[in-house]
């Protein structure tokens, strides 16, 4: 009695598993069938059309919606177009894909040999180019190692150091809205970095405190409209930090 009990208790247990599990396939196909890819909609896209953007994805119409897998469509569409700046892949139900972009924004140039690397503020490679876009910073003193559009600017292991005092610094002249200001900017010496901003010929020094230096550099070439451009700025760190016009 006690074993023929435990046999019915073992099969019912048994009937219940395939039940559940024709249950979960059952509805694993009804998301397949029902719940297809009707509409992808791309927004804030201008250098790519919406038909690039969606190829690079990978996702298609009539795919099923559940199983669009949204972290690999936007690594597929960083990877394929470099001007895309950060990606966002996400589901609308029933049947619709909004693929939201923001795109990169040409910031600066260096040569690489007998071309010109395009990149924005953050140091990615955006484009080899020939006609250098008004507006973008020449960066001076570096040499690009393997570079490669999509990609971040590389120069080299040894060259950790110049690559993180450029990457600073270009943020720092993005998040005071100078960049169509300065012209270029020379990392040759991390101890005197220099940069044309409107004309002036600007030594900052080494590459810290640039919040406080900007503020100071606006305030001065404000207040010293006759100097005119064609001057030379130094950053004196002497008596808490001043700007000086040098010979």
């Amino acid at each position: 009695m006690g074993n023929r009990g435990y046999r019915r208790a073992g099969g019912t247990a048994l009937y219940v598993t395939i039940a559940a599990a024709f249950l979960v396939i059952a509805v694993i196909l009804a998301m397949a069938l029902f719940f297809k890819i009707s509409d992808i909609t791309v927004e804030g896209a201008s250098r790519y059309t919406g038909g690039q953007i969606v190829e690079a994805s990978g996702i298609e119409l009539d795919d099923s919606i559940f199983f669009v897998s949204t972290g690999s469509a936007e690594i597929h569409i960083k990877d394929a177009l470099p001007y895309i700046d950060s990606v966002s892949v996400t589901r609308d139900l029933p049947g619709r894909v909004v693929i939201k972009v923001t795109e990169s924004v040409p910031a600066a140039t260096v040569q690489n040999g007998g071309s010109v690397l395009l990149l924005d503020a953050d140091l990615r490679i955006l484009d080899e180019i020939v006609a250098v876009p008004a507006g973008t910073v020449e960066i001076r003193g570096v040499t690009p190692v393997e570079p490669k559009p999509g990609s971040d600017l590389d120069l080299g292991e040894n060259e950790s150091a110049r690559l993180s005092s450029l990457r600073e610094f270009m943020v720092a002249l993005r998040d005071n809205g100078v960049i169509g200001s300065v012209k270029w900017l020379d990392v040759s010496n991390l101890s005197s970095v220099l940069f044309d901003y409107n004309g002036y010929t600007v030594n900052f020094g080494r590459v810290e405190d640039l919040a406080r230096k900007f503020q100071l550099l606006d305030h001065f070439t404000k207040q010293n409209p006759q100097a005119g451009s064609g001057q030379n700025v130094i950053y004196d760190e002497g008596q808490g930090g001043r700007l000086l016009y040098t010979a």
